[in-house]
């Protein structure tokens, strides 16, 4: 099993995605390199991992890799991978864990669905191989040394909250008196030209009074011009009679019925940063089949079903959560309503 492991871990440097036929998709995120200009930190590129257990197709990269490395033939290659397989479901339902060094952990939930916990410490984004995080000292401009240097050793204090309430309103007095001037000046004129605006164009004109009639002049009001309703109802189905009338009704029906918007109104989102753990659904390679099962979910009553894009990959998820409990507590009522497949994703 050794050589599995370590042939999955090989493999997930260079492909986003590795299947395990018969097992799952191990899921591979990459992400940039992060500058944090307040605590002048510079970390690495970086990625994630997840596992999809439904793609479970048959796939001949493990079987490739063992070929060429191992010096297997193909056949002696599906074998062990085949029984690396049969070994994984026996020892997870007989309540254990499958521990891939570097990459993860799988287990079973309490509804026999195969959860994964990604290890935190390894990066698998070939673009970061021979770098580390950098913290540079910084460098200050000529002109206002002084002042970078003291906010400088005010957010290094507290590396978490660099730029305290306190620190912001004291740099907000600062700017105030440096440029207070002429945005007050700015304002006013701004302020006399609404007023100018509104005197010569919105101003209302004072109308002249209207002469009153001389005594003796008869006002005729015209009678009003009964209004014909847009729909009309026929008593009977066939006017039988020549004397057969039609039924006006007096007010015109408005349909009530709630305007139901298309499938393609949903749309792909980023998740907040305190979401670290997903229930999905479904994972796709067209957005729009996507889009679509997100949709459907909304109209089963699902409100927090959304779509997020990891890769080349287009998740539908039914609820975010910020730890693996709450996601766990979560997973029965979307499995007993929702979606029967649904699978939880650690981010």
């Amino acid at each position: 099993m050794n050589t599995i492991y370590n042939a999955i871990a090989a493999l997930l440097y260079d492909h986003e995605t590795v299947i395990v036929p018969g097992l799952g998709a191990f899921l591979r995120h990459a992400e940039g390199a992060k500058a944090n200009v307040i605590t002048n930190q510079f970390e690495r590129p970086s990625s994630t991992l997840g596992f999809d257990p439904q793609q479970r197709e048959e796939n001949d990269l493990l079987v490739r890799y063992l070929v060429n490395h191992e010096g297997l033939s193909e056949e002696e290659a599906k074998q062990q991978l085949a029984l690396f397989v049969s070994d994984c479901f026996a020892k997870l339902r007989s309540g254990g864990t499958m521990e891939i060094p570097e990459v993860g952990t799988l287990s079973f939930d309490g509804n026999q669905e195969l959860v994964f916990e990604a290890v935190d410490a390894s990066n698998f984004n070939g673009d970061a191989f021979g770098l580390s995080d950098l913290n540079p000292k910084p460098v200050y401009g000529s002109e206002r040394q002084e002042d970078w240097k003291e906010q400088v050793k005010r957010q290094i204090k507290d590396q978490n909250t660099p730029m305290t309430v306190e620190l912001l309103r004291e740099e907000g007095d600062k700017h105030n008196e440096r440029h207070g001037g002429w945005i007050w000046w700015l304002l006013l004129l701004l302020a006399a030209a609404g007023v100018a605006l509104w005197y010569f164009k919105f101003r209302p004109v004072t109308s002249e009074p209207v002469p009153t009639k001389p005594f003796g002049t008869i006002v005729v009001k015209p009678k009003p011009v009964p209004m014909i309703s847009d729909t009309m109802a026929i008593i009977s189905d066939t006017l039988k009679n020549p004397s057969d009338t039609l039924e006006m009704p007096d007010t015109l029906a408005i349909p009530t019925d709630p305007v139901i918007l298309p499938k393609s109104a949903m749309e792909v989102i980023v998740p907040p940063d305190t979401a670290k753990v997903f229930i999905v659904g479904g994972c796709f390679s067209v957005e729009q089949n996507a889009l679509n099962m997100a949709a459907t979910a909304r109209e089963q009553g699902c409100a927090d079903a959304f779509v997020m894009r990891r890769g080349t990959m287009f998740y539908v998820c039914y609820g975010h959560f910020p730890t693996m409990e709450d996601a766990k507590a979560a997973l029965g009522t979307v499995l007993e309503n929702y979606n029967k497949k649904a699978w939880i994703l650690k981010k």
